[in-house]
């Protein structure tokens, strides 16, 4: 079947920087929405953190994003989630946590994974019979993400918001998440104005070669649908300019490249593997990773190739930030 790239961020002139320009002008405008939408929400939920002292406090575009992903991800998955039952949901979680400690059982694991995700994560939507909103949705939309192993750090983030949707009332709750719904109903009609451009084949991807990825570990990061193609190019906007300033104070700067951009598939592609992932061996002049590579030498970047994302941040010393930044 013929390969079918969903997303393009250049022109005819074979240049980015409209799409830049792009993605900055419509990022402030998600973020102004928000502000107009959940204003008392963001400001709550600041307060809690601090009044809690849960964690030092990020950036409010930060918290703002976290409200979008809340949104597109309840819209997205709520569905799926309220259909799978609990006890499938906790062995696929097990089998996750499973993998990333045991690289002798990865593979055997992840192919187990593939079909149980297949037949428990993605079988045939039914419409729930309702969508209380409340708390307990919440629960069971964060337990099928975690269980789909696709979503470790908007997990992470969102149990912080789960903690502070306990301690709140029933009613606020509803409030909160039909707030987060509604933004989502917004963003995913005009991010696809905006950034629809840039995404034209993700629906014929999904509709053709992903109907063949069936039992594939994979199966979820590689269904995601066109609206989470968007919120991870506004994600990555506001991220990238909420962390300018200690990006500009690291040391070392590193790009970390999925594999699948690979020119040649495992086993033919000459990658050496290191300690945080894999460097390009230049073994095709035409494999984006080898111009990436050359690229960096120039501008004082390295480039990683790594397997899985999950398998990105597995190191905790890749977390720190004032070493060297992505």
């Amino acid at each position: 079947m013929e390969n079918c790239i969903t997303y393009f961020l250049r022109d005819e002139s074979k240049n980015s920087n409209e799409y830049y320009r792009c993605i900055s002008n419509f990022s402030n405008e998600v973020i102004e929405k928000i502000e107009i939408e959940a204003n008392n929400i963001i400001e709550n939920f600041i307060n809690f953190i601090k009044n809690n002292s849960i964690e030092e406090l990020r950036s409010r575009e930060e918290y703002e994003l976290e409200f979008l992903i809340i949104g597109v991800l309840w819209k997205t998955y709520i569905a799926k989630a309220l259909n799978a039952d609990r006890l499938s949901l906790n062995l696929l979680k097990l089998l996750f946590n499973l993998r990333t400690k045991s690289k002798f059982l990865r593979k055997s694991v992840d192919n187990l994974r593939g079909r149980l995700a297949c037949k428990y994560l993605l079988k045939k939507e039914v419409e729930p019979s309702s969508v209380s909103y409340d708390e307990s949705d919440f629960e069971k939309l964060l337990l099928w993400l975690t269980a789909s192993g696709e979503f470790k750090y908007e997990c992470k983030r969102m149990n912080t918001w789960l903690l502070f949707l306990k301690n709140s009332s029933e009613e606020y709750i509803i409030k909160v998440s039909k707030c987060a719904f509604k933004i989502s109903l917004w963003f995913e009609k005009r991010s696809m104005e905006v950034l629809g451009v840039y995404t034209p084949n993700v629906q014929k991807f999904l509709n053709t070669n992903y109907r063949l990825y069936g039992i594939r570990e994979d199966n979820v990061f590689c269904g995601r649908k066109e609206v989470e193609y968007h919120l991870n190019m506004v994600g990555a906007e506001i991220l990238s300019k909420a962390f300018r300033k200690l990006f500009v104070k690291t040391k070392e700067r590193k790009v970390l490249l999925p594999a699948c951009i690979c020119l040649k598939p495992e086993g033919v592609c000459k990658r050496k593997r290191v300690k945080d992932g894999f460097l390009c061996r230049n073994c095709s002049k035409s494999c984006r990773v080898n111009e990436l590579t050359k690229l960096g030498k120039s501008h004082n970047f390295q480039v990683l190739i790594v397997p899985h994302e999950t398998d990105a941040f597995s190191n905790a010393k890749i977390l720190d930030m004032e070493m060297w930044a992505l």
